[in-house]
């Protein structure tokens, strides 16, 4: 899909073409003055540009990169040659990515990212002509769409490194569409300048009361968003200045949700359910399952940032095809990916991701989760409507569905408190020991509060407070955590990711681009992403250094962009493999 298929104009308001292989441009009344003319118009286009991220193809996409790349999934092992993306997904699976692959688009961003430079350039103009539109609201709207840009931004560059960051929006067949290709350390100083300009006018998490808490990046999702790319950037660069950074935007967060929390509950007895007044407010294990992804439930109290689907009784495709069923058949038992054994049973082979048979989560989030006689396990977040029970075992039956009506998750309360857990790990004695440095207690304790939100009162002692002096175990710990909180959302392979940064022997440079210097992956990462192959050793050598972390520019792209540089150990079909 070349340049000018990113940058199309999809208002979901007018009429459209639904074929994706057609070159569509801005419609006429979206790029004349005529249209920007009322505050309605300026809404529809800032709703649309958070509308293209619900496009099956960026969720599929988000699933792929974040989930099936990491140690959590596999092809399922039923799925037929002939279903259309087993070939796509073979090459990833097997290290061997062409340019052409399918899941290289990366149009639902770009498209995402034009319609918020569209609002910079035209919104401003409606205050002049609509009584209606003030500058409340456009200060309101521009902060949703430079929020949105950067949270678009940021996302790409941890999946291809070097991307290209459009000057402004696109209109006409006739712009120069060779955007020029930006390395990280750019991308990210203009995203965390962008956040932080849309926090000075973003509303608060709980302002509407209602979907668009959850469903635009408020201050809530913006501080989250900024606490991610801090980690990000210290777990590269190995910061202390941007850990720090983390923690303080995660606290913001916490203290946010909070204070919501016991302001909504203010008047109803027992907040949090037993009298005391709580750090954090999560659902308890009984309801964790129908607030945050059953068919009750969604934009939960705990919840940050999540597309909306169900409001607007949208069908999450992407989530269907790649969890439920491949090719949108009700009689496919399977979706295209299944987890693996290291998610799928306790222990597994030694070093699988759960503890023990009594975390709630377990259940939840699998279908026949813990049985001997499996190696692929069906992923069962998102996809159930109800909760699998609190009897801890396996749940066997598979709902018949004729439509996901399932938000996708971005942020949510216990992510932002493990990313805190994460950069407390690392500040921990950094520099040296430090005299009654608590963090990595701290960090434990955040550790503990997840995971006892998932058993039940007579299991919760089985969380015992370990590794209180060891830096590298607590970090171990809270990547665990994480695996088992967030399994499925596609936060993994980013983990990963970050786990590897800080363990390689030289420090990566973000400000270059990965045609001018690169660092070899750590032993360490190697342990946890490869332990779903058969045979790890064996796919070592296609992933030996950070190159082959990123995927490759689709090759349409490269084509079309002058400005483009391939990503350099992956070649096109038409050339000699890597």
């Amino acid at each position: 899909m070349n340049m000018k298929k990113i940058f199309s104009i999809i208002l979901a308001s007018i009429a459209m073409t639904s074929c994706v292989d057609t070159v569509i441009l801005p419609d006429n009344k979206t790029v004349d003055d005529d249209f920007w003319q009322k505050k309605g118009e300026v809404e529809s286009v800032v709703a649309t540009a958070y509308a293209q991220l619900c496009d099956a193809t960026a969720i599929r996409n988000m699933i792929i990169w974040g989930d099936f790349r990491s140690d959590e999934l596999n092809v399922a092992s039923e799925l037929p040659s002939s279903a259309a993306y087993r070939t796509a997904l073979a090459q990833i699976y097997s290290l061997n990515i062409e340019t052409e692959n399918t899941f290289t688009s990366w149009y639902p961003f770009y498209s995402a990212i034009n319609y918020c430079n569209l609002v910079l350039q035209k919104a401003e103009g409606v205050i002049a002509v609509d009584p209606d539109y003030m500058q409340g609201d456009y200060d309101a709207n521009r902060a949703q769409v430079l929020a949105l840009r950067a949270f678009c931004y940021y996302y790409l560059t941890r999946v291809f490194h070097d991307i290209p960051v459009t000057p402004a929006a696109y209109l006409n067949s006739s712009d120069d569409l060779n955007a020029p290709q930006v390395n990280p350390d750019s991308v990210l100083t203009m995203c965390i300048a962008d956040l932080k300009e849309a926090a000075k006018y973003a509303v608060s998490g709980s302002t509407y009361g209602d979907w668009r808490d959850k469903g635009y990046l408020n201050q809530d999702g913006i501080n989250a968003v900024l606490a991610d790319i801090y980690l990000w950037r210290a777990s590269v660069n190995r910061d202390e200045s941007d850990y720090e950074a983390c923690v303080e935007y995660c606290d913001k967060v916490i203290q946010a949700k909070k204070e919501a929390y016991e302001l909504k509950n203010a008047n109803k007895p027992n907040v949090g359910g037993d009298n005391e007044k709580k750090e954090y407010y999560l659902s308890n294990y009984r309801t964790m399952y129908r607030d945050l992804f059953g068919q009750d439930g969604q934009n939960a109290d705990e919840s940050i940032f999540e597309l909306q689907f169900r409001t607007s009784n949208l069908a999450n495709a992407g989530i269907d095809q790649m969890f439920y069923r491949y090719n949108s058949s009700s009689s496919n038992g399977y979706g295209y990916l299944k987890a693996s054994a290291v998610f799928g049973k306790v222990n597994a082979t030694g070093n699988g991701v759960w503890n023990n048979s009594v975390d709630q989560r377990l259940y939840e989030y699998l279908y026949n989760a813990n049985s001997a006689s499996m190696e692929q396990f069906g992923v069962r977040k998102f996809v159930a409507s109800v909760s699998a029970g609190i009897t801890n075992t396996a749940d066997v039956t598979r709902e018949s569905r004729s439509a996901l009506l399932q938000d996708w998750i971005f942020y949510r309360l216990t992510d932002v408190m493990l990313m805190k857990a994460e950069a407390l790990v690392q500040l921990y004695n950094m520099g040296g020991k430090v005299e009654g440095d608590t963090r990595n207690e701290e960090a434990f304790n955040i550790c503990k509060f997840v995971n006892d939100r998932a058993l039940s009162d007579a299991n919760k002692t089985s969380y015992a407070l370990r590794y209180a002096t060891y830096k590298d175990k607590m970090e171990e710990l809270v990547l665990a955590e994480r695996a088992r909180e967030l399994c499925f959302e596609g936060k993994r392979w980013f983990d990963l990711m970050r786990y590897n940064y800080r363990h390689t022997t030289a420090k990566a440079d973000l400000s270059k681009k990965l045609t001018e210097g690169y660092v070899t992956n750590s032993d360490e990462f190697f342990e946890l992403a490869l332990r779903k192959y058969a045979v790890p050793a064996a796919m070592k050598a296609k992933m030996r250094d950070e190159r082959y972390l990123y995927m490759p520019i689709n090759q349409d792209e490269v084509e079309f962009n002058t400005n483009l540089v391939q990503n350099p150990v992956y070649k096109s079909k038409s050339s000699s493999k890597r």
